[in-house]
């Protein structure tokens, strides 16, 4: 397939899924016209069932600001909806006419630039797979997000495309991410460290030294092993693991995030003094934590495809998938599988490094 190009003042055309995530069509319609409305050279192409979009369409057709989205807004027709819990094999026997597989298709026959999908991981891996196909020199695809850090941000991969991975993939992740980086903040080449139980050589498994000792012999600005800690401290641009490793990483930040905001909001509920300390700490403290918020880094690329996918939260509400939209235009714009590829073709990487 061709990879649909764009350019930062060219039109970018989305294909969403509409009825992925908790939620549905309750949130992705909404969030759909909102990106529109921000974004003049915006084209969403709403793959789903028309039946259950159009009644949520027509709560916004009066309303101020969204009447001029509805021309850049497109319906492509599912037959029906793939389960929030639908596993690869199901997905790839039951997903033709499904709002998901037509959400990808529109990337593969060229009609988009990238999909978005709040739905299923494990039935938007296989079908990406299949639909869209991998990039030479890439296995298997990776799942990459922004993770609030002490300097910034850092880019963590995977999130749980690949719970299980060899030395090979490792070194693929670091590859793209260290491509897919984004370089706000970054001077110079992105800074990318591999996961480990500490910073020695001799610490981890064999499949962890194994990708150690290829990353080192890579043109890359590789700065070796680090650990959870050194993630959130910003001692890297992009961080590099198996996926239950990163998707434990992520789920946890937003945890201990959320865990501190409900004790600021019971400390306002108990005596004058924990009141008067709450309100004086409370604003600064909570600024800090808001970064931990899904809906302010919700988007992750599933990056090795041949084409630009975008993975949302699965329990995203309207504002967190507008994120998600927003970060989806970025990739088009700044067409990453074409990036990635290009690398590839420089290291001469082989499929099976």
């Amino acid at each position: 397939m061709n990879i649909p190009e764009t350019g930062m003042t060219e039109k970018v055309v989305l294909a969403l899924d509409a009825h992925g995530g908790d939620f549905g069509v309750g949130v992705t319609v909404p969030a759909a016209l909102d990106a529109l409305a921000s974004q003049s050279n915006l084209e969403i192409l709403l793959c789903g069932i028309r039946e259950e979009i159009a009644p949520v369409l027509s709560e916004f057709e009066t309303k101020d600001g969204f009447r001029h989205c509805f021309e850049r807004l497109h319906n492509v027709d599912a037959t029906h909806a793939l389960p929030a819990d639908a596993r690869p094999v199901a997905a790839l026997r039951r997903g033709k006419g499904s709002s998901l597989w037509l959400a990808l298709e529109q990337v593969s026959i060229g009609r988009a630039n990238a999909c978005v999908s709040a739905g299923s991981t494990a039935a938007l891996l296989a079908l990406g797979v299949k639909l869209l196909g991998m990039l030479p020199g890439i296995e298997r695809p990776a799942l990459m997000s922004r993770v609030p850090s002490a300097s910034g941000h850092t880019n963590l991969l995977d999130l749980g495309a690949n719970l299980h991975v060899s030395a090979n993939q490792l070194v693929q992740f670091a590859i793209m991410g260290s491509v897919a980086c984004p370089m706000d903040g970054i001077s110079g080449e992105p800074k990318v460290a591999l996961l480990n139980v500490g910073h020695e050589d001799s610490k981890g498994d064999s499949v962890v030294k194994e990708a150690h000792a290829m990353l080192k012999e890579l043109p890359i600005n590789y700065s070796g092993f680090i650990e959870g800690y050194d993630i959130f401290a910003g001692k890297a641009d992009v961080a590099v693991c198996d996926g239950f490793s990163g998707n434990l990483i992520l789920k946890s930040g937003e945890g201990l995030a959320a865990m501190f905001f409900q004790h600021i909001e019971s400390a306002k509920q108990t005596g004058l003094l924990s009141r008067m300390g709450a309100f004086l700490l409370g604003k600064s403290l909570k600024n800090s934590l808001e970064r931990f918020e899904p809906s302010k880094h919700n988007g992750a690329p599933l990056l090795g495809l041949r084409g630009v996918v975008v993975k949302s939260h699965g329990n995203a509400d309207h504002p967190t998938l507008v994120h998600a939209l927003r970060e989806a235009v970025v990739e088009a714009e700044r067409q990453v599988p074409r990036l990635i590829e290009s690398m590839i073709n420089d290291y001469s990487i082989e499929e099976g490094l």
